[in-house]
């Protein structure tokens, strides 16, 4: 695992804070046959690259983490994919019981999905995610990173603040106006049925 600057911290976050959107929304399409904003104002879902680049900091990839005890492929590349499965699935019910609580509305329910753990995770979507994370930080990310490492560089440090600030604030309100709305913040949204 490479090591990381705050600089490439940020810019990870931004890039994967992006790609969740886009995540996001293809799920929209494939269960509903529609995009919206994903409660944000900006295209950006935050979380997941809060999400993302946590991961790679607390447990790398599934090359390095657990080189110390010997596993090798594909027993590493199962047992990583169990730790996604369970930081997830702690993620998600934390993030959906929170919201619960604070803003008297459930950001998403699972319930309608077999093998349910509380409304706020599943068996299969977190399984889902694990998968997507093990992808995302083996094949994405970490080349991703090597590139970033190569530039970054040539891209001010307050560019990357600036907008990192932006995501914030984009997120913060978001969730203001959802708390005051006791529910989502869709903002636009386009029915792929019609």
């Amino acid at each position: 695992m490479k090591k990381m600057n705050i600089k490439e911290i940020l810019i990870m976050i931004i890039i994967f804070s992006f790609i969740g959107f886009i995540f996001e929304d293809m799920w929209m399409v494939y269960e509903y046959s529609r995009i919206d904003n994903r409660n944000m104002y900006l295209p950006f879902l935050f979380g997941y690259g809060l999400m993302v680049v946590f991961i790679y900091l607390i447990i790398g990839t599934t090359d390095n983490i657990f080189n110390k005890y010997k596993i090798k492929k594909p027993d590493n590349v199962i047992l990583y994919m169990l730790l996604c499965f369970i930081l997830v699935s702690i993620g998600e019910i934390t993030l959906g019981s929170l919201v619960e609580k604070l803003f008297n509305f459930s950001y998403w329910d699972y319930t309608n999905i077999p093998l349910h753990i509380t409304k706020y995770t599943s068996v299969p979507t977190s399984i889902g995610f694990a998968i997507s994370i093990t992808i995302f930080i083996n094949f994405v990310f970490v080349p991703l990173l090597k590139k970033i490492k190569k530039i970054e560089n040539k891209i001010p440090m307050f560019i990357v603040v600036f907008i990192t600030i932006i995501l914030l604030l984009d997120m913060s309100v978001s969730y203001i106006k959802m708390y005051n709305n006791n529910g989502t913040n869709i903002i636009w949204r386009i029915d792929l049925k019609k």
